[in-house]
């Protein structure tokens, strides 16, 4: 929708950042001192999945497009479930909320090695890592253009990343090996979506509310049965924690995080979160600069800029070329050629009208 009002793109834009920054700085400041988290962060995402699967629930039974004078809402809804879920279906849609929860935990972790603006930067930049993964899979081409921008991408981030002074990058490697990985996972997800898409006739709400439900299982199974290293004891209780106001807030930014990037896609398009995406990487890092020990440099400062620059150049790389205006046909352009030259004749001469060429072929004299 991108000739939507502009005042709307900007309410849903500002939106995205401010629940992504607000993301990012939770989830750093949430940290316990002795290191890890002060609660369960498989509960915080099972609780945030169960908010989620909630308000995709809601939105499916006051969908409109399945109503009938006939049926009420809830068997209608019950009903479009049927209809469009299978085990294979069902099957798919879990495998790829098993890619987001190992993708949501391990979030967790890497907070704990570096700072939000570094981690949003290199989101940002991990484009090469996400198109690799989709050119492998699913066979997908990309221009020159992009390949280019998505080189630069990684320039900038090992300008930002690189100290000269000590000649050494700013946090362990195991970080951003950590970060690289993540960037793999939201690729397989991309992966996964786009199959779902192509295979399966699937409504949104109707695809979250499964999405969303194998999130629960899961984040509870992996509380129970699978040790956690993002928290700060193993004893954490399902709802240990949860006391402090920074722990909800992470969950209830965690729900809300999906509604925001929606609308931005409903109400804006691509560009708009890239831009959104961007100014949050800018904020996180100026944050970090202050609160989270990020070292700031005129260096880093360009690379945060080339990073930037490299987003909107792969951006516009992407957006389809404009439409010619239609050609006539060659024979049309042909006649009207022809006509051209009848009316107009060469320079400096008279053009013979109809009645003259009629007197000419009879023999009569022409005025």
């Amino acid at each position: 929708m991108s000739d939507g009002d502009p005042r709307t793109k900007a309410l849903a834009a500002l939106g995205l950042v401010c629940v992504s920054s607000t993301v990012g700085i939770l989830y750093k400041i949430s940290q316990a001192t002795s290191g890890g988290f002060k609660y369960s962060t498989t509960s915080a995402i099972a609780i945030a999945e169960m908010v989620k699967f909630g308000m995709s629930t809601f939105f499916h039974i006051g969908d409109a497009s399945h109503h009938t004078d006939s049926e009420g809402k809830v068997p209608s809804a019950i009903g479009v479930l049927r209809s469009q879920l299978s085990m294979s279906a069902i099957g798919h849609i879990w495998c790829l909320a098993g890619l987001y929860t190992m993708n949501n935990q391990l979030s967790f972790y890497v907070y704990m090695l570096a700072d939000p603006g570094t981690i949003f930067l290199f989101k940002a930049a991990s484009t090469m890592i996400v198109a690799s993964i989709q050119c492998f899979c699913l066979g997908k081409q990309f221009s020159g253009e992009q390949w280019k921008a998505m080189g630069l991408q990684a320039v900038g981030m090992v300008i930002v990343q690189y100290n000269p002074c000590k000649s050494e990058a700013r946090y362990n490697p195991v970080a951003y090996l950590l970060m690289s990985l993540s960037a793999v996972l939201t690729a397989l997800c991309a992966v996964r979506n786009e199959y779902l898409v192509k295979n399966y006739k699937i409504g949104l709400n109707v695809q979250n509310m499964v999405m969303y439900s194998g999130g629960i299982w899961m984040n509870i199974f992996a509380f129970m049965f699978l040790p956690n290293p993002n928290s700060t004891q193993a004893g954490l209780g399902f709802f240990d924690g949860f006391n402090n106001p920074l722990a909800i807030g992470v969950v209830f930014a965690n729900a809300m995080i999906g509604l925001a990037i929606t609308a931005v896609y409903k109400y804006a398009d691509a560009v708009t979160k890239c831009i959104a995406s961007d100014v949050t990487a800018v904020v996180l890092c100026i944050v970090s600069t202050f609160f989270f020990e990020l070292a700031s440099s005129v260096t880093m400062w360009c690379g945060v800029l080339v990073v930037c620059f490299a987003v909107h150049f792969y951006t516009s790389a992407s957006m389809p070329a404009p439409r010619a205006p239609a050609q006539p046909p060659k024979a049309q352009q042909a006649r009207e050629l022809d006509l051209k030259q009848a009316t107009e004749g060469s320079e400096g001469s008279v053009v013979d009208t109809p009645e003259q060429e009629e007197a000419q072929l009879l023999g009569k004299p022409t005025k």
